[in-house]
């Protein structure tokens, strides 16, 4: 029960800041309670090896109950030999107070006992050093949580040392762990549609690893994003970060999920389309390649169809008008030097060189590929059939652009073998 309660304030203190009622409050915590009460019970989760029922409604079709499980995992309460913390944190703080007070000693920046903070001042100096929040205490408390540096020691300095309310009160103020997983790489993760009347967008949530990409906790918070990106007007992402789900921002809920899954997750980005009287249709392969089509005439379900055709064929241009003429040039350039090698006359030249640039236009172009769901017309001959015409499309895929970090493995190999 304390826990639960415990919970419960912590809730209560983050819905408070919303600015909301408090019976809206009070309904907003009880809905997070259950929440969160599922997400840290086994019956409740769902089965990982299925992701189509939880484990209480697996145990039930069994005809089982249960009575218990133990977990334990290697290393876990070894404390690990870490750099030396306090010379990092004094040399940071060295650095900031040589800003504020060129006479400054030295010895008066020391963190002995004791982290100097910009815009600290002697007498608060002295409070955070009666209340004995050390440079260890920060550095737990910083393992402990992710949090930056600052907001530790700022969390143990308002409650009074104490460790287990310094992380409640980061948990309150969003900080914990975020900080520290942002610089991580995230480059796998899902591609998630949704659609409002004649309005579709499209989202890119990332996280770094393709396990977490199929979290219920992070589809869940995906599937939310994409639904809150109907409602945002600009195509700016900080828009669609500062705006609200289940009471929350959408940097709110990420932290926060940051927090409860241990991976860096980002919202990459997003893409509409609301083209009145056309038909949208949209296509996500795999959670990973997301494709909008828009069409003049026709239906939704043909402009569905032909987004799976962009989803596998990946063509450049939707038609010939919408290809650069300076990407045509340099295609006309290069084939005009592979045909002068030919020793043929300059005439004959000219006419292999349009013929080559009429088949290139048609190879990037969507409306002149073959549709690749039947092979026996182009997708312009499909649009036509239909009565539509091609307006345009949208292809994005996970990670795409996003520099993954890679091991040097001749240099681990060159350190096995000198090992040897």
């Amino acid at each position: 029960g304390d826990v639960v309660e415990k919970e419960r304030e912590i809730l209560k203190a983050q819905a408070l800041e919303s600015g909301k009622p408090p019976e809206i409050v009070d309904k907003m915590i009880e809905g997070r309670i259950r929440k969160y009460l599922e997400e840290i019970c086994l019956v409740s989760q769902t089965y990982v090896r299925t992701n189509d029922r939880t484990v209480g409604k697996l145990l039930e079709e069994n005809g089982a109950k249960m009575v218990g499980f133990t977990r334990i995992a290697v290393g876990e309460g070894i404390k690990k030999k870490e750099d030396n913390f306090a010379e990092e944190v004094a040399q940071m703080a060295g650095k900031t107070n040589e800003e504020e007070a060129d006479n400054q000693t030295s010895s008066e920046v020391a963190l002995e006992s004791t982290v100097d903070e910009p815009g600290i001042d002697i007498e608060e100096s002295k409070t955070v050093e009666a209340r004995e929040v050390t440079v260890l205490m920060i550095k737990e408390l910083r393992e402990e949580t992710g949090a930056g540096m600052m907001d530790c020691k700022r969390a143990l300095v308002e409650n009074n040392g104490d460790d287990e309310a310094a992380r409640d009160y980061l948990r309150m103020k969003g900080l914990a762990k975020a900080d520290k997983k942002a610089s991580r790489v995230a480059s796998e993760g899902k591609i998630v549609v949704a659609k409002k009347e004649n309005k579709s967008v499209m989202v890119e949530v990332n996280c770094e690893t393709d396990f977490v990409a199929r979290d219920t906790l992070f589809t869940s918070f995906a599937n939310s994003v994409a639904t809150a990106a109907l409602e945002v007007e600009s195509e700016e992402i900080s828009s669609l970060t500062s705006a609200e789900i289940d009471g929350s921002t959408i940097e709110d809920s990420r932290q926060a999920l940051v927090a409860k899954i241990g991976e860096n997750i980002q919202v990459r980005r997003f893409v509409c389309r609301e083209g009145a009287g056309n038909n949208i249709g949209s296509y996500v392969h795999m959670d990973r390649i997301g494709v909008m089509v828009e069409i003049e005439g026709g239906s939704e379900d043909l402009a569905e169809s032909i987004a799976m055709h962009v989803a596998a064929m990946n063509p450049l241009y939707a038609v010939p008008e919408d290809v650069p003429g300076d990407v045509v040039e340099k295609e006309r350039e290069i084939l005009k030097a592979q045909a002068l090698e030919s020793g043929k006359p300059p005439e004959i030249v000219d006419k292999m060189i349009e013929g080559r640039i009429r088949k290139y236009l048609e190879e990037i172009c969507l409306v002149s590929q073959t549709y690749v769901r039947t092979n026996d017309r182009t997708v312009g001959k499909l649009l036509e059939e239909n009565g539509a015409k091609m307006v345009g499309f949208t292809r994005i895929a996970v990670g795409e652009g996003i520099k993954k970090k890679e091991d040097n493995f001749a240099e681990e190999v060159a350190q096995m073998t000198s090992g040897n």
